[in-house]
C-alpha cells in the first residue's frame, strides 16, 4: 500500500522529539542529485553494514547513478554532517504538492543516533519549509517488518481506492 504524511497533522512522539534532540549536532545541507564520490563511499559502507547480500552488493558508480538520480523528476539529496564528516543522505524527490523519501543511507556504526527516523523528520521539515502537503514514503506492506516503521508517524495515510487516514493499531 503507497503511505504518506500529511506534513500540516505530523506531530512528533516522544521518540521522535528524543531523536532529534540526539541530533541537534548534525547539520543538514541540500546537495544537487548527482554523483559525489563522498556519497558513493558512505552509500558502500551502508549497504556493506546494512545489507549485505541484499542484492545490491557491489555498487558501482554507474549503478549507484542509475539508482539514485532521475530525469524525470526533481530530485535533491539532504545531507546530514557531523562536524566535518558526512554520516547521512536521504535521497529526496519533488513531485507535485509534496516530496517523495526515496531512499537514505548512513554510516551504519551510528545506528544509537536513529539516522534513518532523522531522515525523514528531516525530509518532513524540509517538505513544510518549501509549503508541500505530503511526504511520500512509499510502499508499506503489514508482513515487512523492515516496513514497520512507517507506521510510527502521525498523519499517515495509505492508498487503496482513495487516500485514508490509517488508523495507529496497524
Amino acid at each position: 500500500m503507497p503511505v504518506r504524511i500529511d506534513t500540516a497533522q505530523f506531530k512528533p512522539n516522544r521518540s521522535q522529539k528524543r531523536c532529534l534532540k540526539r541530533n541537534q549536532d548534525v547539520q543538514t545541507k541540500i546537495h544537487p542529485a548527482e554523483f559525489n564520490p563522498v556519497h558513493f563511499e558512505l552509500y558502500e559502507r551502508y549497504l556493506a553494514g546494512r545489507h549485505l547480500g541484499g542484492g545490491m552488493d557491489n555498487p558501482t558508480p554507474s549503478s549507484y547513478t542509475n539508482f539514485l538520480t532521475s530525469s524525470w523528476c526533481d530530485s535533491a539529496f539532504l545531507e546530514f554532517w557531523l562536524e566535518n564528516k558526512l554520516i547521512g543522505v536521504a535521497v529526496t524527490d519533488f513531485v507535485i504538492n509534496g516530496a517523495s523519501a526515496f531512499y537514505t543511507f548512513f554510516d551504519p556504526d551510528l545506528a544509537k543516533r536513529s539516522l534513518g527516523t532523522f531522515a525523514i523528520l528531516k525530509q518532513i521539515e524540509l517538505a513544510k519549509n518549501y509549503d508541500l502537503s505530503w511526504l511520500y514514503l512509499g510502499y508499506w506492506i503489514a508482513e515487512s517488518p523492515k516496513m514497520s516503521y512507517k507506521t510510527n508517524f502521525s498523519g499517515l495515510e495509505g492508498y487503496y481506492t482513495d487516500w485514508q487516514k490509517l488508523d495507529k493499531k496497524l
